[in-house]
């Protein structure tokens, strides 16, 4: 019931700022047709003199008090659930009410969101920089021609947004090339492989990978965050390695996530089988669709769970999307993102649980007011530098 009450609310959201596609469009219909209490709340909660009650509302939760008594190390287990449970549906209360309302603030009492103390924070754009076998670098955000060429023959297309290698016109040298593409902070780029595999990677992120397969493996490294659509050859596997993870796989789409930075390195399946193994003690770890499997780069640890995975590749459908997770870890998007540094006045807000369904490719002022409507945090921008304060 959980799942699914926070599902609809972030339709009734996307409902009201104009966001809904089709599917979901046809999705929210579908549960309002299941019942006259639910066209009642839906149109209730949608109503103008409800949200603006409701906004008044919000500023009289004690927020603070809540968190204070979920950090409290000794208190009986009961109590603790009850006040995860109450703190969760208040947060989902938030996410209905103060992110719809920031969109329709220009038409209805835009004065009482609490303004963020920052300049406008843009969003990250299509860029990346490739690294050739002939010792070019090529900035492809700043590069005008529609196609290049590798030492073999190997035609790459460009088109500003992606870059796609095609196979080699002639053999002039071994085929034994790599190149390696690197997305900066505040970039995003799609890759299509020699072999025809698709790969979106993620800002900060970086993948090396032959100009043209030989052998037999298709291997390439990554760094960072990419969504794979594997091209299938059942003669070639296809393996991804991350830091002493190795994905193995004929086709299928999966998500892998290993930044430096980040303790784990996350393999998420979306579609078909992928086989995860261990370098260190080559355990192996089959996938199924809906599956994510968990390596702690410093204990070694490894956990395998099913996830939604729509939270996973939010990123590619344009949005920033997280349910009950640490600020930190959505603060490490948005400076990945957002080309920003963060910086925490105290370290205890690190753990603070938010959650949210933003679009990525829009300011990040109203994301960081919606939050901060929240009562817990508060927010300073500086230049490139974005402040955490309790």
């Amino acid at each position: 019931m959980d799942d699914d009450f926070f599902d609809i609310v972030e339709l009734v959201s996307k409902y009201m700022t104009g966001e809904l596609t089709g599917t979901e469009r046809e999705s929210l219909d579908n549960w309002l047709s299941l019942s006259e209490d639910n066209r009642k709340w839906f149109h209730e909660v949608t109503e103008k003199e409800f949200i603006y009650r409701k906004r008044q509302e919000l500023r009289s939760i004690d927020v603070k008090g809540g968190w204070k008594a979920l950090s409290r190390k000794r208190v009986k287990e009961n109590r603790r659930r009850l006040g995860i449970r109450a703190l969760k549906y208040a947060c989902v209360f938030i996410l209905l009410v103060v992110s719809s309302m920031y969109f329709l603030m220009q038409r209805v009492d835009r004065e009482e969101i609490i303004p963020v103390e920052s300049a406008e924070i843009l969003p990250g754009t299509s860029r990346a920089i490739l690294y050739m076998a002939n010792g070019s670098i090529i900035d492809l955000a700043n590069h005008d021609r529609d196609s290049l060429r590798e030492l073999d023959g190997t035609i790459i297309g460009l088109d500003g947004e992606s870059i796609t290698y095609k196979n080699a016109v002639d053999s002039v040298v071994s085929s034994d090339l790599y190149n390696e593409l690197v997305i900066p902070r505040g970039g995003e780029y799609v890759l299509t492989l020699a072999d025809g595999t698709l790969v979106c990677l993620n800002a900060g992120s970086k993948l090396r990978f032959p100009v043209q397969f030989s052998g037999i493996t298709r291997k390439v490294e990554l760094e960072g965050e990419g969504y794979f659509q594997v091209a299938r050859n059942e003669e070639m596997p296809f393996v991804v390695s991350a830091s002493g993870v190795n994905i193995t796989v004929l086709g299928t789409e999966f998500n892998v996530s290993n930044y430096p930075e980040n303790e784990d390195v996350q393999t998420t399946l979306i579609k078909g089988k992928v086989q995860v193994t261990l370098s260190e003690n080559m355990d192996g770890y089959t996938l199924h669709p809906g599956e994510q499997v968990v390596y702690n780069k410093e204990s070694g640890e490894v956990t395998v769970a099913n996830v939604d995975v729509s939270y996973v590749t939010a990123w590619r459908e344009g949005r920033l999307r997280f349910r009950d997770r640490p600020l930190k870890e959505i603060m490490d998007f948005i400076s990945r993102w957002y080309d920003v540094d963060v910086v925490y006045e105290d370290e205890v807000v690190k753990n603070y649980l938010f959650g949210c369904n933003f679009n990525r490719h829009v300011t990040v002022t109203p994301l960081l007011e919606l939050f901060q409507s929240t009562g817990t945090v508060r927010f300073e921008v500086v230049g490139k530098k974005i402040i955490v304060k309790k």
